[in-house]
C-alpha cells in the first residue's frame, strides 16, 4: 500500500508545478486503494472546487469530514462550496462550527455575516461582521460587507464612511465602487454615484451591477448611436416561439421541477415571495437536467450570434463584454397563489433567461407577468420608469441582459406557475 504521506507530498508538488491533471490522477488511484484518507480526500476536493465541480468537491469534503470533523481548512472550504451551491443553512452551520473551535477566524465570521445578511437577519449580520472587523480591521471585504449591512439597517451615513475607507484602500476594485455607489443612491446623491458606476465599468466592462447602476442613476448612454441605449428592449430582449427542433419536453421538466428535493419556500436572500425556488441545478452530463442543459446551450449560442450580428447594437457597452467562454447555471421557481418575485438583477451572469415550463392558468391578464425596468423600492429614482411587460406562455424562452431589473406581478389562478431561470456565466 502506498504511504499516504508520500502521496500527499507528491500531490502538493504537482499542484505547485501547475500539473493539476496529474495530481488528480494520482489522487484517484490512491483513494481507490485507500479511500479513508481525509487529507487525500481534502486535496481532491480542492482540485474539484478549483474547476467548478462543486458537487464532486462536496462529496470529497463530506467524506473527509466524517473522518476528521474538526480540521479548520476542511470545514471552511466545505462551507464555501455549500454557499456556492446555495445550501445556506448547511454553509452557515460549517462556519459557525469553525468559530466555535477557532474563535479568531475572521473569514469565518465574515461568511457568517454574509449568510445572515442574505437571510434578512440584519442585526445578527452586523454583530458577526463587527466581530470580523475587530479581528481584521483593515480588510476591505469586511468593511464593505459591514457597510452593506449598515445600509440595509437604515444607517446609510455610517455605511458611507466604511465604503469611503474601502475606496481609499482599493480604488480599482469594481465591487467596492458599485457598493459605495449604491449607498450614495440611497442618500439621493445620484451624480456622485453615477461617476463611481462609470469608473467600475471602465475597470470591468462586464460588470452587470455597474450597468444596472447607471440605469438607476439616470444614465442611458447611446454608445453606438440610435438603438444602443441600455434599456433598448426591442434589440436586447429575446423571445422564442414554442416548438421547433429544440422543443423542450415540458411535461418531463414539470415533473422533475415539482419533485426536486431542493425546492425551498421563500429561500433566504432571493427574490421569490409566496413560492419555492431551488438551489442551482446539476447540469452535468448524465444528470436528469442534462438534456435541458444541451438545448438551452444551443439556444444561447444562437441568441449570442444574433446579438453580435445586429447592426443596431454596434458599440453597445453590454455587447463589448460578450464572453468567449462561459457556462450555464440554472434553477427552478414555482409560484403559488399570490407568488411573485421582487425587482432584482443577476450580477453573476452576462445573459440571463427564463424557460416557462408551465405558465399556469392566470385569472387576469396582469397575473404572473414578467416586468422589466422597475428598481427595488428602497432606491430613490429621478427618472421616469422605462418598463416592459411580458405575458408568459408555456414553452417560451425569454432572454435579456443580466443587468436588467425585473420582477413578476403576483400570480393568481390555477397553478402552479413553473419556470426555470438560467444565467450565462463568463469563465475566466
Amino acid at each position: 500500500m502506498h504511504d499516504p504521506r508520500t502521496i500527499t507530498d507528491q500531490v502538493r508538488e504537482l499542484i505547485r508545478l501547475g500539473r493539476r491533471d496529474a495530481a488528480r490522477t494520482l489522487l484517484d488511484a490512491a483513494l481507490t486503494a485507500a479511500p479513508d484518507q481525509p487529507e487525500l480526500r481534502y486535496l481532491r476536493g480542492m482540485l474539484h472546487a478549483e474547476t467548478g465541480a462543486d458537487r464532486r468537491a462536496l462529496a470529497d469534503f463530506d467524506a473527509a469530514l466524517r473522518l476528521a470533523p474538526d480540521v479548520p481548512p476542511l470545514r471552511f472550504n466545505r462551507g464555501l462550496v455549500l454557499f456556492r451551491l446555495e445550501f445556506l443553512p448547511e454553509a452557515l452551520a460549517d462556519f459557525e462550527h469553525l468559530v466555535r473551535i477557532q474563535p479568531g477566524h475572521a473569514d469565518a465570521w465574515t461568511n457568517i455575516g454574509i449568510i445572515q445578511l442574505r437571510q434578512g437577519r440584519i442585526g445578527e449580520a452586523i454583530t458577526s461582521l463587527e466581530a470580523a472587523h475587530r479581528l481584521a480591521p483593515a480588510s476591505p471585504v469586511v468593511m464593505r460587507t459591514l457597510g452593506n449591512a449598515l445600509r440595509d439597517a437604515g444607517r446609510p451615513h455610517d455605511a458611507l464612511l466604511l465604503h469611503q475607507r474601502v475606496l481609499q484602500a482599493t480604488p480599482a476594485d469594481p465591487a467596492a465602487l458599485t457598493d459605495c455607489a449604491l449607498c450614495l443612491l440611497s442618500l439621493d446623491r445620484h451624480e456622485t454615484a453615477r461617476d463611481l458606476y462609470r469608473r467600475a465599468l471602465a475597470l470591468d466592462p462586464g460588470d452587470q451591477t455597474a450597468l444596472a447602476g447607471l440605469v438607476l442613476a439616470g444614465e442611458a448612454p447611446a454608445a453606438g448611436g440610435a438603438g444602443a441605449a441600455l434599456m433598448d428592449y426591442e434589440s436586447l430582449l429575446g423571445c422564442s416561439v414554442p416548438g421547433g427542433a429544440d422543443e423542450l419536453d415540458l411535461q418531463a421538466l414539470r415533473e422533475q421541477a415539482l419533485a426536486h428535493e431542493r425546492l425551498v419556500w421563500e429561500p433566504a436572500g432571493r427574490s421569490t415571495r409566496a413560492g419555492r425556488q431551488s438551489s442551482l441545478l446539476d447540469l452535468a452530463p448524465g444528470s436528469r437536467f442534462a438534456d435541458y442543459h444541451e438545448r438551452i446551450v444551443r439556444h444561447v449560442q444562437q441568441r449570442m450570434h444574433d446579438l453580435a450580428s445586429d447592426p443596431r447594437l454596434a458599440g453597445h457597452p453590454w455587447l463589448a463584454a460578450m464572453p468567449r467562454r462561459w457556462h450555464l447555471q440554472s434553477w427552478i421557481t414555482v409560484l403559488e397563489q399570490g407568488g411573485q418575485q421582487t425587482p432584482h438583477i443577476h450580477p453573476a451572469g452576462w445573459l440571463s433567461g427564463v424557460v416557462y415550463v408551465d405558465a399556469g392558468r392566470p385569472l387576469t391578464a396582469d397575473a404572473g407577468n414578467l416586468v422589466f425596468g422597475h428598481a427595488p423600492a428602497d432606491i430613490p429614482l429621478r427618472r421616469p420608469v422605462q418598463d416592459r411587460t411580458h405575458h408568459p406562455v408555456a414553452g417560451q424562452i425569454v432572454t435579456f441582459p443580466s443587468y436588467f431589473f425585473h420582477h413578476t406581478t403576483p400570480f393568481q389562478g390555477a397553478g402552479p406557475r413553473i419556470s426555470m431561470a438560467f444565467d450565462v456565466v463568463p469563465d475566466p
